[in-house]
């Protein structure tokens, strides 16, 4: 390709010298790349004269056949590099991260970076982010077992009661205080492995100094997402996990009657895989100011 490039350039300008300072070559570095493409060839591409050079017939023809492939390839790298740019940025997220607060907040971001497309992929599943088919990674993970590189600590999870303002209305029962949640029924996350003691309201009491009271019923999900909605429908009141439960706060969705907050041991973490761009660093801001600005509006409640 180097010799095809130089003697493009040689042909071109009809100077080895000319050609040279193109392609960051001296005079001679040039003549001797003609030299040997003619060799490889069997073909002689210039007829050398004084001061001069002429191209052969056949140098005419072998001229305008790399002129003509190095436009095709100058115009498909452009088209590449175009669709790169166009190329979405793929998003890793917990499930419930994603439905609870990244998709609420979607239209933030497009109104920010409309001309960034964005692409969710939501699962409990770590990803590879080496292997460069996800760009970046929102895990919830212990400060410890957290990775040390490419990594931004976002918040800490902070955890509390949550219900529907429509709930204590319906009840007519205010809950000033934690032991008010005995007259509720109380939402609880299934975890018969015991992967998350500290979403259980068991542990959360405890903390409060409150192990004895206890919910009117209990209703148990699967995932904690769905138990939010349950929350969101009247259903009960649910140990609300902060940043997650943010947007529905802040909306008026959902309330948080209770002052009393614990801090689990888990925190939100954004992992940078191999891509460096400005989509990448334009998202990396919006998520950095959104969770900043959430935080500094629950601690100022």
């Amino acid at each position: 390709m180097d010799l095809l490039i130089g003697f493009e350039a040689a042909a071109r300008q009809l100077s080895f010298s000319k050609a040279g300072e193109e392609v960051f070559l001296t005079q001679s570095a040039v003549s001797r790349q003609v030299k040997k493409l003619e060799e490889h060839l069997n073909i002689v591409l210039f007829e050398r004269r004084h001061r001069a050079l002429e191209l052969t017939d056949q140098g005419r023809v072998l001229y305008e056949a790399v002129c003509e492939t190095l436009d095709r390839l100058s115009t498909t790298v452009d088209a590449l590099r175009r669709d790169e740019s166009r190329r979405g940025l793929k998003v890793s997220s917990t499930t419930s991260f994603a439905s609870l607060w990244l998709v609420p907040r979607l239209e933030r971001f497009r109104a920010r970076y409309p001309e960034i497309n964005l692409h969710i992929e939501a699962d409990n599943r770590l990803v590879d982010l080496s292997q460069g088919v996800i760009d970046l990674a929102i895990r919830y993970t212990s400060k410890e077992l957290a990775p040390t590189e490419s990594t931004i600590h976002l918040c800490d999870e902070r955890l509390f009661p949550v219900c529907s303002p429509a709930l204590l209305r319906r009840n007519g029962r205010e809950m000033n205080s934690v032991a008010d949640l005995a007259n509720h029924t109380l939402l609880h996350l299934s975890d018969p492995q015991n992967l998350w003691p500290w979403l259980q309201w068991s542990t959360w009491l405890e903390g409060a100094g409150a192990a004895h009271v206890a919910g009117q019923v209990d209703l148990r999900f699967s995932h904690y997402d769905q138990m939010i909605q349950g929350a969101i429908f009247g259903h009960g009141v649910a140990l609300g996990s902060s940043p997650l439960v943010d947007p529905l706060l802040e909306e008026g969705v959902l309330v948080a009657p209770l002052r009393e907050q614990l801090s689990s041991p888990r925190a939100f973490f954004l992992c940078l895989g191999n891509r460096r761009d400005p989509a990448v660093d334009a998202f990396v801001s919006w998520i950095s100011d959104a969770i900043i600005a959430n935080d500094a509006t629950r601690q100022a409640d």
